[in-house]
């Protein structure tokens, strides 16, 4: 076990999901999720991890949806992934948690709108629109690169962000696009994206996690540039449109959570859980764990044989139980987790997969173990940490 004046500097491992996803079992978003212990291999000790996740790949779009309150003009795409109805929408708008952009920019012939943004004290979900540029069915659309600052501030974590495929998930392997009818499939059994709608436009989305949640960004100006458009085939992109889209705005957002201080200990893991914040788009918890390091055999890109030395992980943070007696396991949807600056406390931080009415959360999921095959989780799985 590490000593406190041994810290070593913050490392972050990065797990990356490729931006094609080629099987229709890849798009499967809590398949996805339920990989994400997997590690890249660094000779190097770390102690931080943050998970990154599709979040362009399966449900991010915009779209026009009637509701009652400061807009009328909604994100389909996370209208879809967060399972927003429209009393929640209501709700966000009201707490300030979500709300309106309206900032375009043109060039080359083409137009980006930044339209929404939804935003807590440790994330912010991003949605513009992109008008004069599409591309045929399956053919996946990309900018090349961007430039974000926030505060003027660069350190940050992109945890997704890609152009909306037009399909949605039963969460059991069924894609329908958003229409309601089935997915078409290619002869290798990959299903057929569909990135611009029906008026020939198509959406960008992007989900970003603040590295100081002491520092709220909330309030603060949004500088972004987006660079060149064009395509991407198995990871590669090729360039199409040279130009840089630059928006500046000030991010709208609350930090109002739920707090609850807590001392429960998860079976002989080693954790216990001392503190917990909810809100409707995020879940975070802090456990007492001194930092216990283990060696990770791995290879390198030369294909050579290495040793990693990592720490050992807490129980996953994985969902909530409501007062009525619902499980929403494995709702983690990217954020990070690990020891920042100290050797005994572990935090995990999220955002989550759908809307949450942090007061009708009684009790925290942690993971104990992984049911077999596509078996949903059980209480048997799960420590649940009660919350009052």
């Amino acid at each position: 076990m590490m000593r406190e004046n041994d810290v070593i500097d913050i490392l972050q491992q990065e797990i990356k999901i490729p931006a094609v996803v080629q099987k229709k079992t890849n798009l499967v978003f809590r398949q996805i999720q339920a990989e994400r212990t997997s590690k890249t291999m660094k000779n190097t000790k770390r102690k931080w991890k943050t998970i990154w996740l599709p979040i362009a790949a399966a449900v991010l779009a915009l779209g026009t949806t009637v509701c009652a309150a400061v807009y009328v003009r909604w994100s389909r795409g996370l209208e879809t992934q967060l399972q927003v109805t429209d009393e929640q929408k209501h709700t966000l708008e009201e707490a300030q948690i979500a709300a309106p952009v309206s900032n375009s920019v043109t060039e080359q012939g083409i137009t980006v709108t930044a339209m929404q943004t939804i935003v807590d004290s440790r994330f912010a979900y991003l949605a513009f629109q992109v008008e004069g540029y599409h591309t045929a069915d399956g053919v996946q659309p990309d900018f090349e690169n961007m430039t974000l600052e926030i505060n003027g501030n660069s350190h940050y974590s992109m945890l997704g962000g890609g152009f909306f495929n037009g399909l949605q998930s039963d969460g059991h392997g069924n894609f329908t696009y958003l229409d309601g009818s089935p997915a078409l499939e290619n002869a290798d059994g990959s299903v057929i994206e569909k990135y611009t709608d029906e008026n020939g436009n198509m959406e960008y989305t992007m989900l970003l996690m603040t590295t100081d949640p002491e520092n709220s960004w909330i309030g603060k100006p949004l500088h972004l540039e987006l660079h060149n458009l064009g395509t991407v085939y198995k990871a590669a992109f090729t360039p199409d449109i040279d130009a840089t889209w630059t928006f500046d705005f000030t991010l709208q957002g609350s930090d109002k959570v739920r707090t609850c201080k807590l001392s429960e200990t998860l079976g002989d893991s080693g954790a216990t859980v001392i503190e917990a914040e909810i809100s409707p788009i995020s879940i975070y918890a802090a456990y007492d764990m001194p930092m216990q390091t283990q060696e990770i055999d791995g290879v390198n890109e030369n294909g050579e044989k290495i040793q990693s030395s990592t720490f050992v992980e807490a129980p996953k943070l994985s969902g909530v139980r409501l007062k009525d007696g619902t499980l929403l396991t494995q709702i983690a949807n990217g954020g990070s987790e690990g020891y920042s600056d100290s050797t005994q406390i572990y935090k995990a931080s999220f955002a989550t997969s759908s809307i949450l009415d942090p007061e009708q959360v009684d009790a925290l999921l942690f993971i104990k173990s992984y049911p077999e095959g596509d078996t949903p989780f059980t209480e048997e799985n799960l420590y649940i940490v009660p919350i009052e």
